[in-house]
């Protein structure tokens, strides 16, 4: 059995063709195919499927197409599920990326020795395979993030079989290939040079030299950058009748080559010019940047989604960029949603750092063992921003001392061995105001301190959500603070919605850590969002969930784990408690009312309402005679002991019949014992445990 993605996604057999129908079968095999055995999550496999805009149905959708999928791929293959997800093991069957890898692989070792005929035959047969444009019939999700690296390699065979046929005195005939080529990719210099090789050996040195300022004004005028010093070698070789050029047996790839020591790769992202707060934090990354250790130590900073990880490492990069005179690598590693595979890196790598295009389907092992090569001795900084885990950072890592490798992401990396850790926190409410003042206009916040106070909250201090605020107000000069804070508690439109503008977008960013979560984590995180509470001991979950309270604690930690939740550290007084930021708050809300019934809000906040009531009445608290409580009815504080939320109006509304008012009720009867609102709701947590 063959699989075919290098064109139509394909199953054939030796007698047929499998009748595969529709784009999302399609592209769910395919992702599993170039995967090449490693599992596929299922966030991923939604995501190359559906988009961003997946229907409530969609893990029922999937588990049916991949049962469709295990029927058509027959004896030839398998499909096991593997958390999180799903992969697929080939047996003897063939799949043709992974035998153009093969032969591109044998033809560039042919063409490293000199072996030209034999290095033209095998990656001739290597493009044999390609039957069009790869991944034809899949999802523009899919087919956006994997194409560019498909066709890069099939590009690199193309330019790796010329240079075979230029040695071997095949100029003439190459004209024409080369000349549709450099018109179809009119920044690729190696093919600009081979062309200027192939007209130069057909004595035609007027057209090669056309051809260079042809070349040099289209990368001056779309790109903005000189030739290369390797395209301008070819040109020098050209103006001086160089017999190295002139004559067939001369490869024009020696030409071109560079000593690695002439690439600095200069990868970083811009700065951030209104990067305001995390001083302390910054000059804690600066302190262990270019550290002479002797050792490569990974520096780490992990945090929740949105909390501007790779703001601060980037910021700290750009800030200790001098004492990395080699260069500075850097790549966005897709994160758990699109994780990007460790081997395209390094060939991304590579290839920054002088390595020629022909290693690009050398295994993963000779391409660390040259990545690692090429760093010794050199002092370069690595930044590995949005990585999913520490499997997909570790070839990445640089094993001698010299360079420093800065690694952000939502896991903790907790077994990277000699990692120094940094926590990005939420900003402060001052730092938050700063930002917000920063982006939408100092004037605004300054006008309306007690809305830009409100903003802030709603934020949690978490810098996307802040930016997404300005963004809001920058793009509505005519809007009050006053007014974008209404239309987020109460407005019309879901909260997360008025606050996706341009590439913000809170809601994919949350779901990204909901995603890979066990069903019982994300009930309780949904559930949860429910109570009007800063604080959620275990003992509250497992009686709000009508779980165990082992079982509750599993959902609560995986939870921490996933960022989604915060651990606050237990005391004498305070048993351990968990927070939930406003952010995410609002998520899961959204998530409750898509999917879970209003019965199931009654339960719960019943339940929630029965254990307060309970822990009032343990607590003896009774108001004085003569002084009146509060009234729970009208006291807004006590129906809703916490700010308001945006997205929990309905929620709680649906919620009171079930018991939410005599929890108020009972409660005001700590409030008259406690006067200050948030000793009262200590009082209470601090009773053990809730029954």
């Amino acid at each position: 059995m063959e699989f075919r993605v290098l064109g139509p996604i394909e199953i054939r057999t030796e007698e047929q063709t499998v009748l595969l129908d529709g784009k999302k079968p399609k592209t769910i095999l395919a992702a599993l195919l170039l995967e090449n055995g490693r599992v596929v999550s299922d966030s991923r496999l939604r995501d190359v499927t559906w988009g961003p805009r997946q229907p409530a149905t969609v893990d029922q959708q999937l588990y049916g197409y991949v049962s469709r999928l295990r029927k058509l791929v027959g004896p030839g293959a398998s499909i096991t599920r593997r958390k999180p997800g799903y992969s697929l093991s080939l047996h003897d069957s063939l799949l043709d990326s992974t035998e153009f890898g093969r032969l591109a692989g044998l033809g560039y070792r042919e063409l490293r020795a000199n072996r030209h005929e034999s290095a033209t035959r095998h990656l001739s047969a290597a493009l044999a395979l390609w039957r069009g444009p790869a991944l034809e019939d899949v999802t523009d999700f899919l087919s956006q993030n994997e194409l560019p690296h498909l066709e890069e390699a099939r590009m690199a065979a193309v330019e790796g079989r010329i240079e075979a046929d230029l040695a071997l005195g095949r100029h003439q005939e190459l004209i024409g290939e080369l000349t549709n080529l450099v018109e179809a990719h009119p920044g690729r210099e190696r093919l600009r040079a081979q062309l200027m090789t192939a007209l130069f050996r057909s004595d035609r040195q007027a057209d090669a030299l056309t051809e260079y300022h042809r070349g040099r004004a289209f990368l001056s005028e779309e790109l903005g950058v000189d030739p290369s010093s390797a395209l301008n070698s070819v040109f020098q070789a050209i103006l001086s009748g160089d017999p190295k050029i002139s004559a067939p047996s001369a490869s024009t790839h020696h030409i071109q080559v560079r000593s690695h020591a002439d690439f600095v790769p200069r990868m970083l992202p811009p700065d951030i010019p209104d990067f305001v707060g995390r001083e302390e934090q910054r000059s804690e990354l600066k302190a262990h940047l270019g550290a002479h250790t002797g050792k490569v130590a990974p520096i780490v900073v992990t945090g929740m989604g949105g909390i501007g990880k790779s703001t601060l490492a980037v910021s700290a990069a750009w800030s200790s960029h001098d004492r990395f005179p080699d260069g500075q690598l850097y790549m966005n590693l897709g994160g758990t949603e699109a994780p990007k595979d460790p081997h395209n890196v390094m060939g991304l790598f590579l290839q920054a750092l002088g390595e020629p295009g022909h290693l690009a389907f050398s295994s993963m092992d000779e391409r660390v063992q040259r990545y690692r090569s090429l760093l010794a001795g050199r002092r370069t900084l690595v930044l590995l921003d949005n990585a999913s885990d520490e499997r997909q950072v570790r070839p990445l890592l640089p094993s001698a001392a010299g360079s420093s490798v800065v690694i952000t992401g939502r896991s903790g990396f907790n077994t990277l061995e000699g990692a120094h850790v940094v926590h990005a926190a939420p900003l402060r409410l001052d730092t938050s105001l700063s930002l917000l003042a920063r982006v939408a206009g100092a004037g605004r916040v300054t006008a309306e301190p007690n809305a830009a106070c409100g903003l802030a909250a709603m934020s949690g201090g978490l810098p996307l959500a802040l930016r997404a605020i300005a963004g809001r107000l920058t793009a509505k000069p005519h809007w009050s603070l006053a007014k974008l804070e209404g239309r987020l508690l109460h407005g019309p439109h879901p909260p997360l919605d008025e606050l996706c503008i341009a590439n913000i977008d809170l809601r994919a960013s949350v779901r990204a850590s909901y995603s890979p979560l066990s069903p019982q984590a994300k009930t309780a995180l949904r559930m949860l969002s429910l109570l009007p509470v800063p604080d959620i001991p275990v003992s509250l979950a497992a009686r709000a969930l009508e779980i165990s309270r082992p079982e509750a604690e599993d959902a609560l930690e995986e939870l921490v784990d996933a960022r989604l939740l915060q651990a606050r550290k237990p005391t004498a007084e305070v048993w351990l408690r968990y927070r939930m930021h406003p952010v995410v708050r609002m998520f899961a809300v959204e998530q409750a009312e898509a999917q879970d019934s209003a019965d199931a809000w009654r339960d719960v906040v019943g339940r929630t309402a029965g254990s307060w009531h309970r822990c009032t009445q343990k607590s003896g608290a009774e108001a004085p005679r003569g002084v009146p409580g509060p009234d729970p009815v009208r006291d807004h504080r006590l129906r809703r002991p916490v700010p308001d939320v945006p997205g929990l109006a309905r929620p709680l509304r649906e919620a009171r019949s079930s018991g939410w008012d005599l929890a108020a009720s009972a409660f005001a009867r700590m409030v008259a014992v406690h006067p200050c609102l948030s000793e009262a709701y200590e009082a209470v947590l601090t009773l053990s445990p809730f029954s």
